[in-house]
């Protein structure tokens, strides 16, 4: 069925890929619009914008169909080199400041993203369920998390808490890329890469000016508020740039959807919860010449929690022994290089050198005398240098880098004084990687061929465990891109993707639990990933009246995750704990398919956005679902501009299909649970308002005032992979209301 829509969605869009119509006159006004933004600091601040448009020329708001939608923004991330979402051979999506502000967690508001799953959790900060792809928090070694270039663990081999450890406000840009075409960026990139980019000191500063300092308050209903601000300097004609941020957010008791009924009665569904989140980043910068720029910058985000012993799953904390004290901190330190000089099209060059630590500490409030510590420490280097160049009607671009890391784990856990061994614990991964990037364009531009691949050398060693694990790994990739009329392009991509075992898998031995006995295996091979992807995009302007625009995107995708590791129980075996033993294995392989489609239509005083994707894995030896089933999605969007000022009401539907359940039912301690077995839908609204022509200066191209509700209608949502009984129902609705103010 779904090769079926495939192919209707296909044949539709050609019945519609004609030539665009002869744009009227307003072109000349969308080339002057074009040209403000770039004059105004890619800022795209109305009021600048306005100021450089000539005076026969609509303000910026009836410009809605000109500016880039959602699909026409640039990833950097799928090749490393810039290329348009919709022209992308593979699964990818864009993310700006005005998509993350709907929410105070970047992983909730990475939930509108196509393939991107959250839930199944209680809404703290510290503890935050996702998925890319079928992958995400339990397997975050198959999914690459980045900021500034430099990766992080989302739950430092601590299953109590995951998150990204990215504060929303400091990012410019954040880069979703769904599947295995990804490979540039090493090991891991099974179900995909989220890669973001902070902001800059020209981000902070209003059009024309040289400093600047910007403000926000935020309050959300549900028991949030937050504050930053940040002084930024850049003068336009000097050499140094300096940035730097501060935010403070409070978190309390949070309320989930519905309400709770057991032995000891009805209550509210309330997760136990009190959070500070600190947030500090600081940036320099040093233009040494003309596309010569050197940059160091500090990221410090911490949280300081009471929660239960997992962040995710406990919604309450113990009686007899209180709350669960926890430091969750971040910090990275990154210098960067950027060398393109203008003229020269065989140098653009991008070298990085970065130390990062990461860590969980916790204990409980009385009662229990334990500490318990995991800690994540890295240090890297890149370069990479991008070539443009000819070869008679030909143009290529050609991408070479390397990159190496040094990652070194360890946990502490002392109960009553005592240590106790994990055995996989202090660990060191030593990573090299080399990688080549070409692009070719054929027919005028018509045809792009993307050839790829990158070597990795890869070992890990354990602290007092004799064996090694080393290996190496060439994964390629080839993509096509071929427009067969003017906005219509089709679109096809194989790769291949890879993650080492981790020494979790090859070294934990002994009891490290009280229901089982692990056992090394130093003899794990790879997990591999084969996948195609082939779909199309379609671009459309004028296509009901001379000034709007449509775009749509639909990618098929199935594939092969083959020698999956799982743990595997010797059933009936007896330990010296009298537990199981249990051991790593390479034991099958899991099929992965789906589809998703994305359209948006824009016009001067409305928009409005539409997805639908499918995702299916299933075991290639049993047939079931594997990890879990996973629900269709759908989600439509709506916008409506009403004024000439910029000023947008919106509205989003999502709703969540009856997921196909094989097995139907969990047995657990005796007790049969059933897998979810219903659909959901929830509704968010939002108002932003930043002032150009209200008559009041004060306001007038400096503020933006942004209220809204998530979940209007207090509905639940229970992941796919829960059962009906979860308390995980998702937080209940929320007013939020935020204030931005530059100076």
């Amino acid at each position: 069925m779904k090769c079926t829509a495939l192919a209707a969605a296909i044949a539709l869009a050609l019945s519609f890929s004609t030539p665009a119509r002869a744009q009227d006159d307003t072109t000349p006004c969308a080339d002057a619009l074009a040209k403000a933004r770039e004059a105004c600091r890619a800022s795209d601040d109305a009021a600048c914008i306005t100021q450089r448009l000539p005076d026969d020329c609509p303000a910026p708001s009836t410009f809605a169909a000109n500016a880039p939608s959602e699909l026409e923004r640039i990833t950097v991330v799928g090749t490393r080199f810039g290329i348009d979402v919709q022209k992308y051979p593979g699964s990818a999506s864009v993310l700006v400041p005005e998509d993350l502000d709907d929410h105070v967690d970047i992983i909730q508001a990475l939930a509108k993203v196509p393939g991107v799953d959250t839930g199944n959790d209680n809404g703290r900060a510290i503890g935050q369920g996702f998925s890319i792809r079928g992958f995400g928090h339990g397997s975050e070694s198959r999914v690459i998390l980045m900021q500034d270039g430099v990766r992080r663990s989302a739950n430092l081999f601590a299953n109590q808490v995951a998150g990204f450890s990215m504060d929303s406000d400091l990012l410019k840009q954040v880069d979703v890329v769904r599947g295995s075409s990804g490979i540039t960026y090493g090991g891991g990139a099974i179900g995909g890469v989220v890669g973001s980019t902070t902001k800059d000191a020209t981000d902070f500063i209003l059009p024309g000016r040289d400093w600047g300092v910007a403000t926000n308050y935020r309050f959300d209903s549900n028991n949030q508020y937050q504050a930053h601000a940040a002084f930024a300097a850049a003068p336009q004609n000097g050499r140094f740039e300096f940035l730097a941020f501060a935010k403070y957010a409070e978190r309390g008791d949070l309320e989930q959807v519905g309400r709770i009924t057991d032995a000891n009665g009805t209550r509210d569904n309330v997760a136990d919860n009190h959070e500070e989140i600190d947030t500090t980043f600081v940036k320099l910068g040093w233009n040494i010449g003309e596309g010569h720029k050197l940059s160091l910058s500090h990221f410090d985000y911490r949280i300081d929690a009471r929660t239960g012993w997992n962040s995710l799953y406990h919604a309450t904390t113990s009686p007899a022994n209180g709350d669960v004290l926890g430091e969750r901190i971040q910090k990275d330190t990154v210098l960067a290089y950027t060398l393109n000089p203008a003229g020269n099209p065989w140098l653009d060059l991008t070298a990085r050198a970065y130390r990062t630590e990461g860590f969980y500490e916790r204990g409980y409030e009385r009662g229990v005398d334990l500490y318990y510590k995991n800690l994540d420490e890295r240090w890297g280097l890149s370069l990479q240098n991008l070539m443009q160049f000819d070869t008679g009607t030909i143009g290529h671009r050609l991408l070479v880098g390397a990159d190496f890391e040094n990652r070194e784990e360890d946990g502490i856990y002392i109960l009553d004084g005592v240590r106790t061994s994990f055995n996989s614990m202090p660990n060191r991964y030593r990573d090299l990687g080399l990688f080549l990037q070409h692009e070719s364009r054929w027919l005028d531009d018509r045809l792009a061929v993307q050839l790829g691949g990158r070597y990795d050398r890869f070992d890990r060693e354990v602290q007092n465990v004799s064996e090694d694990y080393d290996n190496n790994r060439f994964s390629p990739r080839v993509g096509v891109s071929y427009a067969v009329t003017d906005g219509f392009t089709l679109l096809a991509n194989y790769s291949e993707a890879f993650r080492a075992p981790t020494p979790h898998e090859t070294s934990s031995e002994g009891p490290l639990n009280i229901y089982y006995w692990y056992q090394p295996n130093p003899d794990l091979k790879s997990e591999t990933s084969s996948e195609y992807e082939a779909g199309f995009s379609w671009s459309r302007r004028g296509l009901l009246t001379a000034n709007d625009r449509f775009d749509t995107k639909l990618m098929y995708f199935t594939g092969r995750i083959d020698d999956m590791i799982r743990l595997v129980v010797d059933y009936g075996s007896v330990s010296p704990a009298d537990s199981e033993y249990v051991r790593y294995e390479n034991v099958d392989g899991v099929d992965r398919e789906g589809f998703e489609l994305e359209m948006s239509y824009d016009r001067d005083r409305w928009g409005g956005y539409f997805s639908y994707e499918s995702l299916d894995m299933t075991d290639v030896v049993t047939g079931r679902k594997s990890p879990s089933a996973f629900a269709d999605r759908a989600r439509l969007g709506l916008r409506w501009r009403p004024f000439a000022d910029d000023f947008t009401l919106s509205a989003d539907v999502t709703h969540w299909f009856k997921p196909d359940q094989d097995p139907e039912t969990l047995v657990s301690a005796g007790t049969t649970y059933w897998y979810v077995r219903e659909s959901f839908t929830q509704t968010n609204v939002q108002l932003r308002w930043r002032p150009t022509s209200s008559h009041v200066p004060f306001f007038d191209g400096s503020t933006q005032f942004l209220m809204g509700i998530n979940n209007v209608f207090n509905q639940e949502r229970l992941t796919a992979s829960s059962v009906e009984t979860s308390t995980r129902t998702g937080l209940g609705r929320n007013l939020y209301i935020s204030l931005s103010k530059q100076f």
